[in-house]
């Protein structure tokens, strides 16, 4: 019988977000949370946006097939059908992170003593809507939405958590008051497009919602502060940078992805923005929010980023005055628009230089002014 878990998460705050939950249920459930040495029931939240993540779980597979306690090994997660066929032969269960009612069903008869009424409500719970076992510390992570509806070329997102939809606004509402009580400092709303939130009683789409939440919440009593991750740069309107700018209990510390400062790579990314504009969101930020740290997303490498394509993010880059810079090598994905009608034609070795380039530009730079 399945009595101790452990949890292996890899990705991002949203997988960090789903383990939580994951968590919270089965220590409901009477299970304790133990090294992976020591785990009946392994459960790896995986990630398949970038290769690196895959290549991880493979490592682990082979180390936990070799113990001695024989645990059972679940896969759930962000993973892309390519990924899945060659991996679920490996595991002895695979659900999607938003039908954990499945993983449940399955862990019925594997448990002793069987609590069926506490198996019943989670069974209920929409996947958002489920409590989590929030992290020791001051900062929780709070989902307000899922899935993508932008179909960024290189991004597999939209293929393993599927179209966006959003958490009602009195669940979200209720579980930050929750938190605020408990102590917790910070709450970070989360969402592959945050700015795309969409409150479920207004049948018309309305660009501001996501506003009127960070509103409600700011009007929360207690000392805390908001943070969110990550909005679209396409999204962002001229409201949310005011809100940002006057309400103190919103932090000042905002990401914002680049991906390329070149018109054309932006283009064939399908971002739904040009240089031009980021620019000017960014001006429109320093000039409003005092005290700003302004952090992006970069990707180099991408096909057909030659010197010129590459000289324009450095270029836009200077000009932006980026605080920090989370910079990826582009890798093919399964499934997306950029492996099936693109060539990765950029040498690895140039995309280690192009990476180093901007570290040195941003992060180094960022690093010093800090000791300064």
């Amino acid at each position: 019988m399945v009595k101790k878990y452990h949890i292996f998460t890899l990705g991002c705050q949203m997988n960090h977000s789903d383990s939580e939950k994951l968590s919270y249920i089965l220590d409901q459930l009477g299970l304790g949370s133990v090294p992976e040495k020591k785990a009946d029931l392994i459960i790896v939240n995986a990630c398949s946006v970038r290769q690196k993540p895959i290549d991880r779980v493979w490592g682990k597979i082979k180390i936990w097939r070799k113990l001695k306690t024989q645990p059972l090994i679940v896969l759930t997660g962000c993973v892309l059908d390519k990924d899945l066929r060659k991996l679920r032969p490996k595991f002895d269960f695979w659900f999607p992170i938003t039908g954990i009612e499945n993983f449940i069903s399955w862990l019925e008869n594997k448990l002793d003593p069987l609590d069926k009424d506490k198996i019943s409500d989670f069974q209920k719970n929409d996947y958002l809507d489920i409590k989590a076992k929030n992290q020791k510390g001051k900062s929780a992570l709070v989902p307000i939405m899922s899935g993508c509806d932008n179909f960024c070329s290189y991004c597999a997102v939209p293929f393993t958590r599927g179209r966006e939809w959003s958490r009602d606004e009195k669940s979200i509402l209720e579980e930050v008051q929750c938190l605020v009580k408990k102590g917790y400092k910070e709450i970070v709303l989360l969402g592959q497009n945050v700015c795309s939130y969409q409150n479920k009683k207004y049948k018309s789409k309305h660009k501001n919602y996501f506003v009127l939440l960070l509103k409600r919440i700011a009007g929360i009593p207690g000392d805390f502060r908001i943070k969110f991750l990550s909005p679209h740069p396409k999204d962002i309107s001229l409201d949310l940078i005011e809100l940002i700018a006057k309400e103190p209990k919103l932090s000042k510390e905002i990401h914002l992805p680049l991906q390329s400062g070149d018109k054309k790579i932006l283009k064939n990314m399908n971002r739904g923005y040009s240089p031009k504009d980021f620019l000017e969101i960014t001006k429109k930020l320093r000039e409003k929010v005092s005290e700003l740290k302004l952090s992006t997303d970069i990707i180099v490498g991408f096909p057909n980023e030659d010197k010129k394509s590459f000289g324009n993010t450095v270029r836009l880059v200077k000009s932006c005055q980026l605080n920090k810079a989370f910079i990826a090598m582009y890798s093919p994905r399964p499934g997306t628009l950029a492996e099936q009608k693109m060539t990765d034609n950029v040498p690895l070795e140039e995309k280690r230089r192009r990476w180093r380039i901007l570290d040195n530009l941003i992060n180094k730079k960022a690093s010093l002014e800090v000791k300064n």
